[in-house]
């Protein structure tokens, strides 16, 4: 690595380090009076929701690699649902390091093994984000609907949704593929191989917002509209806290935003109790899935690879 370039990554540790501790001492400092508070809630959620919201975050996690095999697919490399696995679960451990591009290097370093060339798991890559973040906006803007004061105040806002639509388009995202990969001979996506991937995101979505209502429902009575707060509540910290590049995995930025939206109808320190739930269950089931698949499942989705198992 050059002495410029090794530079800029300590930097961004720096930063990353800084941001987090920052948001720690920051949240820390507000609840300083609430901890005997924050610590009864937590008791309040109980084991067996914390369980129960850990299983449907595993479940979202599965339906994004999902997502993630199927871009692959629009792209015309086809991979088995193991293989998938092998290579998205261990790449997402780089989320946890400051910037977005250290699980796009690590699909690519990965899927070689599969025949998949490194510069179309990077597009794929590309695509996979590009179809969250769109789907994020639009899932978001049911807050406008969740909560009526919301859209009464900020209906106008409710407009990103569905102007940012046009950016799935299939000639629009093959534009972008062609762009990417400096190669004007990649075939025209067609909108039968993006509606797979989008498809993908609607139990994605709705089970890590069911894993919130899950974590949120012993604190209010209003089931269905908490269940509206955590599925749009969840997608735009998850938004947030892709923008905040320098907060790894959006430690602290994606906490806050949970606790404006579901501070309101749960109340600061139940919400801050659901929000590190949560975190808890989403970086434990990061780290097991790509334990698990990083170092189990490798024999088996290497014999799976041209098969193009179903799923």
């Amino acid at each position: 690595m050059a002495e410029g370039a090794g530079r800029r990554v300590r930097a961004a540790d720096v930063l990353a380090v800084g941001f987090v501790l920052l948001a720690v001492g920051v949240a820390g400092w507000a609840l300083r009076e609430d901890l005997p508070a924050l610590g009864a809630a937590i008791g309040t959620i109980g084991w067996w929701r914390a369980a129960g919201a850990f299983a449907l975050v595993v479940l979202g996690l599965l339906a994004t690699a999902q997502v993630w095999r199927r871009c692959l697919d629009a792209l015309g490399h086809r991979v088995g649902w193991a293989a998938a696995r092998t290579i998205f679960f261990p790449a997402q451990v780089g989320k946890y390091l400051p910037g977005a591009v250290w699980p796009l290097l690590a699909q690519a370093r990965f899927a070689r093994r599969y025949g998949v060339p490194a510069r179309s798991a990077l597009v794929a890559g590309a695509v996979f984000l590009a179809v969250h973040v769109v789907t994020s906006v639009v899932v978001s803007a049911g807050l406008l609907f969740a909560d009526r004061g919301l859209l009464s105040g900020y209906g106008w806002a409710g407009l990103a949704a569905v102007l940012v639509l046009p950016l799935l388009h299939p000639s629009v995202v093959t534009a972008i593929v062609r762009r990417l990969g400096k190669d004007s001979g990649l075939p025209a996506l067609t909108w039968s191989a993006l509606l797979r991937p989008m498809g993908w995101m609607v139990p994605a979505w709705l089970a890590y917002g069911a894993a919130g209502l899950l974590a949120a429902a012993p604190f209010t009575g209003a089931t269905a509209r908490l269940g509206g707060l955590a599925t749009s509540g969840f997608a735009l910290s998850w938004l947030v806290g892709l923008v905040v590049v320098f907060a790894p995995a959006g430690l602290g930025a994606r906490e806050a935003v949970l606790v404006l939206v579901l501070g309101p109808a749960l109340g600061v320190v139940a919400a801050t109790a659901v929000g590190l739930l949560l975190r808890v269950c989403h970086t434990v089931a990061d780290m097991g899935l790509a334990l698990v698949h990083g170092v189990f499942g490798g024999s088996r989705s290497v014999a799976e690879y041209g098969e193009g198992a179903p799923g």
